[in-house]
This record gives structure tokens, sequence and C-alpha cells, in this order.
């Protein structure tokens, strides 16, 4: 299984057996996730995996930090109601074409809490510009300063992420209509 995410690493090598490692994290879990069968999969010996990385646990460290989602978070327009339903599209079409890899990665990073003692920088990157979109419509006057953009977002996604866990994990049948979901975000918070 390809993964579904950009890796933020300029060395191509550390990009290769990054990727190999989180290849293999959702195929075999972080025990079966051999360096051997890493080093394989990238390519390379394991003594070269080792010099780039001392330990496994490192090179998984290394490899959750870069991931980067491939979402397209919009520009304020200036147009709150049509770039909130951009971001609520985005996010729904990245969550669903990647459900296999998220859901099969999401077990592992909760059973192995080493393996991110920081949030990954990519994803951090991905939720900053989150935060600049509701603090932009802050400043404009179209949102209420009531919340933070920090809450706001989490406001505005948290429902998105809940509904995919229900029906990817728990097999719920939940229907999803970003309309409503912005409408619903928006009633009460616009200036």
């Amino acid at each position: 299984m390809t993964i579904p995410f950009r890796l933020a690493i300029d060395d191509p090598m550390e990009a290769r057996l990054c990727a190999a490692a989180l290849e293999l994290l959702v195929e075999r879990g972080y025990d079966g996730a051999t360096t051997r069968a890493i080093a394989e999969r990238a390519g390379v010996s394991e003594v070269t995996l080792f010099r780039r990385f001392p330990t496994k646990l490192a090179l998984f460290q290394a490899a959750i930090r870069a991931l980067s989602p491939h979402i397209a978070i919009p520009v304020p327009s200036g147009d709150l109601r049509g770039d909130l339903l951009a971001l609520a599209t985005a996010y729904h079409e990245f969550v669903e074409s990647h459900r296999g890899f998220i859901l099969r990665l999401m077990p592992e990073l909760i059973r192995w809490p080493d393996l991110h003692p920081e949030p990954p920088s990519g994803l951090l990157g991905v939720m900053s510009q989150v935060f600049s979109l509701f603090r932009s419509y802050q400043e404009r006057g179209a949102l209420r300063r009531a919340e933070t953009p920090e809450q706001l977002a989490v406001a505005f996604i948290g429902p998105l992420v809940a509904r995919f866990f229900l029906t990817g994990v728990f097999s719920v049948s939940i229907t999803l209509d970003l309309e409503a979901h912005v409408d619903g975000f928006l009633e009460g918070r616009r200036q």
C-alpha cells in the first residue's frame, strides 16, 4: 500500500525509508514492520537504514513527523460560506479517498504513543492554514470573536472527524450533507 500523504523530507533516501516504514506500519503493524523489511521495501540495506536512523523508533518518529496531508485549504475569498464549504469538501474528499490507510494507521498511533511524541509538522502546517482562514474572517468581521480561530476550527472539523470514525470503525451509517454542516456551524457564529 502506498502512503497517500506527502512526506516533508528533502533527502530522497530518508524519504524512501520513511515511506517504506509507513507502508509496512499499516500493513503489518509496528511489531511486524521490521527494519529488515523496511530496508528491503526501500531498496537499501539494513546498514544504510541504521546510518540514517539509529533506531527503528527514530525512523518511525521521523516518518510520522513528516506526514503532510494533501488537503487544499481555501484562501479567504470574501465568501465565508463558500470557503467553508470548500474546506469541508476538501477534508471529506481527502479522508474518503484515503480511508483504508487512515483507519489502519490510527490504531497503531494509539497503540504506540512513542511513535509521535510531537504532532506531525506537515499536519501542523495544514492546521495553521485552517486557523488562518477562520482568523481572516474574524478580522473581516464576518465571524464573531467569542471563540478563538483554533476553537472554531475544532468546532468545524470535529463533527467531520467523528463521522469518519463512526462510519469507518463502527460501520454506523450517517448521511453527510456538507451544506447543512456549514450552515449549522455558521448559525450563531456570524457577526
